[in-house]
């Protein structure tokens, strides 16, 4: 045994006389591995055996209790849900859901992994209920719980605005995904759009960021059969209130051809708000355009962009097609404009006035970034698990939403240099998933992690960050 010199960071919001000790960690011997002598170093033999000590190797878990505290998401969950029934509190499941999914947990099998781990007593859990007894409550609270989690994502939103600054602009991004389901006793998964297992039953859910900021607005969820822009309209009209109440006036709405319809179309004029929705490629629709010219403003030698412009239902309508030399490439499209070959074809409904073709273009390719946010979702592992109820199936994605928002505002707030801009597989495989040692010691509960772990000082410098965080008004969180 080492003689430790450690150091420490009181943890505000951890039960009483709790601290984070950095230092020495204990010599642990292993059994029965041979000798190296042929590495270069110290191959020494190793013998393994077990011991009672209490390890952990979740760590950086520490980050969300204490963004839990902060921003008092306990309290705020416990007064909305008093009426809910069960042995475990409501806020206790939720909190352990999420924390399972940023630990690498994504299915209800997992949850046993924090019974032996140390990450029960991390968070102070007295027990971690079995699966059996987490999929009733999905069972029983899914319906209920749903919009008080809706909330809830708009209360963390709000809370990193208070940080880092409301925008003055932002663009709203909804897009779909499809989550392929296999079995029978899945609620809601039915045969529709699955692009990569037709046939295949599955669930539809519709999501809601923000191109500039990355915040995850909430998710719908919808059984696999629902069309792309089913409940997307009464949505839009909620998010856009939100955004408004909170001071953003300059609201630009982003859409694929999925959403695209008259009433989308009027409900958005109503609204008031910029957009650029794609629009499908049918007939009717190019005997709306006009005469396609070549456009001065894109350079290239292989290829040539030419734009067209109209109108569509009190909108402009803008055409950008882009042609290469005839027999350079296969092409998609038959359509020829004297030796060029169409190789692509964007149609825009937009509102915004005096904007080029190719602004507007340029303008939807940027909010492709939301690919990429589903994809941070699936990182996290949201969509994994699902159970034979509705609202069960419903709560799974609203708590994978809160997860991911909760994620995203340590790594905006709290992380310095490239860790700000992190995925959550590499935060949770470096930061979140960081061995350490629990000790007690005089009734105080310890953490320690080795002294010289590489990203020890990220770690305590995210935490003193965590304690200015402040959470906004209760009353700013719109129904």
């Amino acid at each position: 045994m080492m003689q430790n010199t450690v150091w420490g960071l009181r943890l505000w919001g951890l039960p009483a006389r709790s601290f984070l000790m950095i230092g020495d960690t204990q010599t642990v011997r292993t059994h029965h591995i041979p000798s190296r002598p042929h590495v270069q170093g110290e191959g020494s033999s190793l013998t393994l055996r077990s011991t009672g000590g209490s390890l952990t190797d979740g760590a950086g878990l520490l980050l969300l209790r204490r963004l839990w505290y902060v921003l008092k998401l306990g309290e705020w969950l416990e007064e909305r849900t008093r009426t809910l029934p069960g042995i475990y509190r409501p806020s206790l499941m939720i909190e352990l859901w999420t924390a399972l999914l940023c630990y690498g947990g994504g299915r209800m099998d997992d949850l046993k992994l924090f019974r032996s781990r140390g990450i029960r007593r991390l968070f102070g859990w007295r027990a971690v209920p079995d699966p059996t007894t987490f999929g009733r409550f999905l069972r029983r609270c899914g319906e209920g719980l749903v919009p008080v989690l809706d909330q809830l994502v708009w209360h963390v939103v709000r809370a990193r605005w208070q940080r880092v600054g409301t925008p003055s602009k932002v663009m709203l991004l909804l897009d779909s995904t499809v989550s392929v389901r296999y079995g029978e006793k899945q609620a809601g998964a039915e045969v529709g759009y699955n692009p990569k297992k037709r046939g295949r039953p599955s669930h539809h859910p519709l999501l809601a960021f923000l191109a500039e900021t990355g915040d995850c607005l909430g998710v719908i969820w919808r059984a696999g059969n629902a069309n792309t822009a089913a409940g997307a309209e009464a949505w839009i009209r909620l998010l856009v209130g939100r955004l408004r109440a909170a001071g953003i006036r300059d609201i630009t709405l982003r859409l694929d051809k999925g959403f695209f319809s008259k009433s989308m179309v009027e409900t958005l004029e109503e609204l008031g708000v910029r957009y650029v929705l794609k629009v499908p490629s049918y007939r009717w629709v190019r005997k709306r355009l006009g005469h396609y010219r070549r456009s001065a403003l894109h350079r290239s030698k292989k290829d040539s962009l030419w734009t067209a412009s109209g109108s569509l239902y009190g909108a402009r309508l803008l055409s950008v097609e882009r042609c290469r030399p005839l027999g350079e490439q296969d092409g998609t499209y038959p359509l020829l404009l004297g030796d060029l070959e169409v190789v692509g074809i964007s149609h825009l409904l937009t509102n915004i006035p005096g904007i080029h073709a190719l602004s507007a273009w340029r303008l939807y390719n940027r909010g492709a970034v939301v690919e990429a946010r589903i994809e941070e979702l699936y990182q996290l592992s949201v969509g994994d698990t699902a159970v034979d109820d509705l609202g069960g199936n419903a709560l799974l994605w609203q708590m994978g939403a809160l997860a991911y928002q909760l994620l995203h505002v340590l790594r905006t707030t709290t992380f310095r240099r490239g860790w700000r801009r992190a995925g959550p597989k590499r935060i949770r495989t470096w930061i979140l998933r960081m061995p350490a040692r629990l000790t007690r010691h005089a009734r105080k509960d310890f953490v320690q992690v080795q002294r010289d772990e590489p990203l020890g000082e990220e770690l305590t410098h995210a935490l003193r960050r965590l304690a200015t965080l402040r959470a906004p008004p209760l009353a700013a969180v719109a129904s």
